[in-house]
């Protein structure tokens, strides 16, 4: 009698619990997979706007720079957005992919590319969904995006000389009025930008503190050393 309410009990906990819902981070950390719809949720609410959120001309430090990139080359636009900088190179004679989580960015990274009379391919993936051949890229833009992890990816998709334009905000951005808080995983520490591509060529960095946003903006090239740097940081 006393193993019977024994075994009753052990079977009513089991059922108790498996009707337990699992919370986020714990489905994470047990399934390994990242639960990504309340980001494209919040983004693609963001870009349903009509007018162009970041409005439609490139990043200033793309539109002085980008010759850095080789003439003509194939471009991957991480976290593209509405498609301005991916547009702005396009229209300058690059062949440019642009990888975006938002489908409502994708549409309008369209939209602007038939303005703009140029073509664009888009990929709507999370970003580490997405792979490539390596040593298929001519260069990488990144603007705006922080995904530290990935940049050894970056790398490998990198043909040799090819070139990574990268742009974030620093810490500094805290102080400006408006900051949103929960956008403390995209920020940079002061000068951290020089070290999370080890093994690249520097070809120029600033970090201006006199102005009214604070961000950290890089012009990198791919060396022999790349990948042998970024395997001594792993170890």
């Amino acid at each position: 009698m006393i193993l019977k309410l024994v075994l009753l009990s052990l079977l009513f906990c089991a059922n108790t619990f498996a009707k337990q819902p699992v919370s986020g981070n714990r489905y994470e950390l047990l399934s390994g997979i990242r639960k990504d719809r309340n980001t494209k949720a919040f983004w693609d609410t963001k870009y349903s706007e009509k007018r162009y959120v970041y409005g439609k001309a490139p990043s200033s430090f793309l539109a002085h720079n980008y010759t850095f990139l080789p003439f003509g080359g194939k471009i991957l636009d991480i976290g593209m957005g509405e498609g301005r900088n991916a547009v702005f190179l396009a229209s300058k004679g690059y062949k440019v992919t642009g990888v975006e989580i938002s489908s409502e960015a994708i549409r309008k990274a369209r939209m602007l590319a038939r303005e703009f009379e140029v073509r664009i391919d888009t990929a709507l993936t999370p970003l580490e969904e997405y792979n490539i051949p390596d040593e298929s890229l001519d260069g990488i833009i990144c603007f705006y995006f922080v995904e530290k992890n990935m940049n050894e990816r970056f790398m490998k998709w990198l043909k040799p000389g090819g070139i990574v334009i990268f742009e974030a905000f620093t810490e500094r951005q805290k102080s400006v009025k408006g900051f949103d808080p929960s956008d403390n995983g995209a920020l940079l520490k002061e000068s951290e930008l020089l070290k999370l591509f080890p093994g690249f060529r520097i070809l120029k960095y600033e970090e201006p503190i006199h102005e009214r946003d604070y961000r950290a903006s890089i012009i990198l090239q791919k060396t022999k050393e790349s990948s042998s740097a970024f395997k001594k940081v792993k170890k």
